[in-house]
């Protein structure tokens, strides 16, 4: 299955491309044509984002065109970022980032797709929040 294989190979990527540039890692989740991450910043005003992005976005579309045999094709159109405004906000992206799956029919519950840090994340959650209540995620706006 190619696009599984690529889900794989854009994690693998966004997870290198981190450790290199030192961002932390919180929430992650990467779907057929798009994906959702929650990152912090190494340094107060996050000078190195759209290097980091680019990095990783770089590195899968020079693969994934050499193995399409399609040099030069673009694979990723933008990004864009906002800031955490609240403890509330950042509980509403984390929901909205693990149940996307959920949200493009993917699956019917977070643990099941296997292309996210949910299940690591809810074994090393500090947060009591149950995310695993479906209808927590209903009033999330797309952001």
């Amino acid at each position: 299955m190619k696009t599984e294989a690529r889900k794989s190979e854009w994690s693998n990527s966004f997870i290198k491309a981190s450790e290199i540039y030192g961002w932390d890692v919180i929430a992650w989740v990467v779907l057929d044509n798009h994906y959702h991450v929650i990152v912090t910043s190494p340094e107060q005003n996050a000078t190195s984002l759209s290097k980091y992005v680019g990095s990783f976005h770089k590195f899968t579309a020079r693969q994934w065109n050499g193995k399409d045999q399609t040099v030069g094709r673009k694979v990723w159109w933008n990004y864009w970022d906002t800031c955490v405004r609240s403890e509330q906000d950042f509980i509403n992206r984390l929901k909205y980032v693990f149940w996307n799956p959920v949200k493009h029919g993917y699956v019917d519950n977070p643990d099941m797709y296997p292309h996210s840090n949910y299940s690591q994340f809810m074994k090393e959650s500090f947060f009591v929040e149950d995310f695993k209540l479906e209808n927590e995620v209903n009033d999330v706006p797309e952001f």
